[in-house]
């Protein structure tokens, strides 16, 4: 078995050395410096006689799979731009500059709708500055939010048809959550955004699985040193007031950039929520009437610097540092009422609980890019978060329960990563490498009770545990052109996980095995107006480690959230059937299968009156549906987009506290994006969006009922559009959270949570130095924190 696979290793070897060669390649780019895409590249000897041809990406750079054996001639030919040519004797080209093309004849303009989207090697490509260019957005986040087929409301966002997303920077591995990734991005000026891509089935290269939205920072490459960056600050009104200042700074020449960023947010926020439970118990029923508010308190401090360095042969070699720390607290208070529905009396009990919170996050990234398509890189990430809560419940009865839980999360991991692309011209390249990660997580809890006799230690339930966890991954995948219609990428990835658990020093393995995960994306082109696209993909997703802790959290006198140790990480199998049509309309046939899925779901307990937040694994969740994305126009006025997604879901579980349950619903979503063109000398913009659910959606036992949102903004550009002023509504009837009922066995509930999504936002924001844009890397923080 060595000596097979020694003799693939020279095998491939010797085919890299083979088909690695330099190739004719430059860049072009208009008289405002920005990249020309779609220009038709035609190489000619000299004494004019075809060879091939080529056309510009998005980043306006083209090549050709051969080298430049001897003197030749380039053509460039773009409708917009004047046609010019270039002898060169060399691989690289260059940089070459087009002049506009007068294309206004005899009083007759000519205008065309610019694609919505683009169809790249199975990616669905979308140019940012062009599709935004009348939006009242203010940072890269809100871009994303913007993108056909993203969903959702608040921070919460999900991409139509696909299962788990995830969001990276430049191509380049990421160990940021999607949570704390979602902090970075509203640091960052939607103008720094240059380009975005939708993969539903993430490419092997990108080391990660599942869908994934990779976004694209224009680079500013300049010849001559600039400095360029923006500042801007927002004011936020809720039920209470918050305030976020930031500035980006980029400094650029030919072979270097430096990027720093400094974002501080400063606010507090307003939650409750209203219960009404009946609880079977002992074969009594006891009614719970519930009334609870908290206001939390937040400082955040974000900071990030990068260097990019690119050498002679245009090796480049990258390295970021990334802080983000905050400070928090949060009080909360609570009413509840038990009834027995066989009894006269009740009981109340007034609960009390404060908690402050501090966590810091470090992340250090190294990444070095190989012209000859090599990339490693080094990654790690250190998160502390310790934690004070102090609980006091009494009771007209005389009960008292006063509680001090101490917690601290201790998170250190790393990660390395090397990729190597063969290729042969552009008909099919050949991509494969290795991931290896290691991650070691410490919590310590502990619970001090009074009983009349000050604080003393609970032995007991004193927990020290620790969780590592190794990872390595393998892969392979083929990228294969077939003429000028078909293109394939086929790729697997096999997996070993394995993590130990120790807690109090005992030892146990909760996980230990291997995964393939099997990818591909196939793409039909009729022509350009008729696409077919078909990809299938599939992935892990495990729980967070502070949720397989036992620990136990009170809510309030009747509620607690408890940890699950038992809990197992669940697979993902999804696949997307899309028809693009003139590059604008989008018709989706999606399907997905998670086994083993789990969520947080309440549940009554059948041994005391309480009402227990766990995480609990499924039999399986099951969605099927169909998407249509429809962008219009309205003259130059309005510009608009609807769409439309109409799904099965079920989830069935087999063992759910002594009770089993298979449910099935169907669920609709309507959302539109409008944008008005309210003037331009003013520069004035107006965006109205709008996203109806329908009632009927289920999550284990709960059933959601409608919910709807509706947002507006003005923003009025000035200054040569250095200066920006824009104010913003959002959640504007406070209709954005559902309400959820539980009606299943014995376990009946109804909440209604209180909204503090509505506010009124207004942003200043001002660009110095002809600010251009650029884009960060993220680190993984998914299963940090409670």
């Amino acid at each position: 078995m060595k000596r097979i696979l020694y003799y693939s290793l020279f095998f491939l070897l010797i085919c890299n050395g083979m088909l690695v060669a330099q190739t004719i390649n430059g860049k072009i780019i208009n008289k405002q410096n920005q990249p020309v895409d779609g220009v038709a590249v035609i190489l000619q000897t000299l004494d004019s006689v075809y060879v091939d041809a080529t056309i510009s990406d998005s980043l306006g750079l083209f090549k050709f799979g051969r080298p430049a054996n001897q003197a030749c001639r380039l053509l460039f030919q773009h409708l917009l731009y004047e046609p010019t040519q270039k002898e060169i004797s060399a691989d690289d080209a260059g940089i070459i500059m087009l002049n506009d093309k007068d294309y206004a004849l005899a009083e007759v303009t000519v205008k065309a709708d610019h694609p919505q989207v683009k169809v790249e090697g199975g990616k669905l490509s979308y140019d940012i500055p062009q599709l935004m260019k009348d939006k009242t957005i203010i940072n890269a986040f809100e871009v994303i939010k913007q993108l056909p087929g993203i969903t959702g409301t608040g921070d919460e966002i999900q991409l139509a048809g696909a299962g788990s997303l995830h969001i990276i920077l430049n191509g380049q591995l990421t160990t940021m959550s999607l949570d704390q990734l979602i902090r970075l991005l509203k640091t960052i000026p939607a103008s720094r955004v240059q380009k975005a891509e939708i993969m539903y089935a993430a490419p092997a290269k990108y080391n990660i699985k599942g869908a994934v939205i990779n976004v694209i920072l224009d680079k500013n490459m300049s010849d001559t040193p600039s400095f360029q960056g923006e500042a801007g600050i927002d004011y936020e009104q809720r039920h209470y007031a918050g305030s976020n200042a930031h500035i980006n700074i980029l400094y650029s020449k030919s072979n270097l950039n430096i990027d720093f960023l400094l974002n501080g947010a400063k606010g507090r926020n307003f939650a409750g929520e209203d219960i009404l439970a009946r609880h079977t118990l002992n074969n009594g029923v006891t009614q719970v009437e519930q009334t609870g508010r908290s206001t939390h308190h937040a400082n955040e401090g974000i900071s990030r610097l990068g260097i990019d360095y690119t050498f002679k042969n245009k090796d480049k070699l990258s390295a970021a540092f990334y802080l983000n720390a905050d400070k928090s607290s949060n009080k909360r208070n609570s009413n509840t009422i038990f009834s027995p529905l066989e009894e006269k009396t009740s009981t109340t009990n007034l609960s009390n609980s404060e908690s402050d919170n501090h966590s810091t996050l470090h992340n250090i990234h190294i990444q070095y890019d190989g012209h000859k398509e090599v990339k490693a890189g080094v990654d790690f990430t250190h998160y502390k978060s310790p934690s004070d809560l102090h609980f006091l419940d009494l009771s007209d009865n005389g009960s008292k329960t006063d509680m001090l839980n101490y917690t601290n999360q201790n998170i250190s991991r790393w990660s390395a990563f090397a990729n190597h692309t063969v290729s042969a011209g552009k008909e099919w390249s050949l991509n494969y490498g290795i991931n290896a990660g290691y991650t070691y997580s410490k919590n310590h809890l502990e619970y001090s009770y009074d009983d009349g006799n000050g604080y003393e230690l609970d032995l007991e339930s004193l927990e020290n545990n620790i969780q590592k966890d190794y990872t390595a991954n393998i892969f392979a995948e083929v990228s294969k052109s077939f003429g000028q219609h078909f293109s394939a990428t086929v790729g697997l990835k096999g997996e070993y996980y394995k993590s130990d658990y120790i807690k109090n020093t005992k030892k146990t393995n909760l996980w230990n095995d291997w995964t393939l995960f099997p990818t591909a994306a196939l793409s039909y082109m009729f022509s350009p107006f008729h696409i077919l696209q078909l990809n299938v993909s599939s992935d892990k997703t495990f729980p967070s480690y502070m949720t397989l802790s036992p620990q136990s959290t009170p809510l309030n006198s009747y509620s607690e959230s408890v940890g699950n140790p038992a809990l197992k990480p669940y697979n993902s199998y999804e696949g997307q059937l899309l028809y693009i049509f003139r590059q604008k309309y989008v018709l989706m046939l999606f399907c997905q299968y998670m086994p083993d899925y789990f969520t947080q779901l309440p549940f009554q307990s059948d041994t005391e009156l309480k009402n227990v937040f766990r995480y609990e694994n499924l039999n399986y969740n099951f969605q099927v549906g169909l998407n249509l994305i429809v962008p219009f126009k309205v003259g130059s006025f309005w510009n608009g987009r609807v769409l439309l997604q109409g799904y099965r879901m079920q989830e069935k579980s087999d063992h759910f506290h002594g009770m089993s349950f298979n449910r099935n619903t169907y669920v609709g979503i309507a959302s539109t994006s409008n944008t008005f063109k309210l003037s331009s000398k003013p520069d004035l913009k107006l965006d109205i969006d709008a996203t109806y659910v329908a009632p009927g959606a289920i999550q284990g036992i709960y059933d959601l009922g409608r919910l709807y949102n509706i947002t507006a903004g003005v923003k009025w550009t000035f200054a040569k559009q250095k200066g920006a002023l824009s104010l913003h509504a959002n959640d504007i009837f406070r209709t954005s959270i559902p309400t959820a009922s539980i009606n299943q066995g014995n376990q009946w509930s109804r909440l209604n949570k209180l909204n503090d999504e509505r506010c009124i936002r207004i942003s200043f924001s001002w660009k110095f130095g002809g600010f251009k844009a650029k884009k960060h890397e993220s680190v993984n923080t998914s299963r940090f924190g409670k």
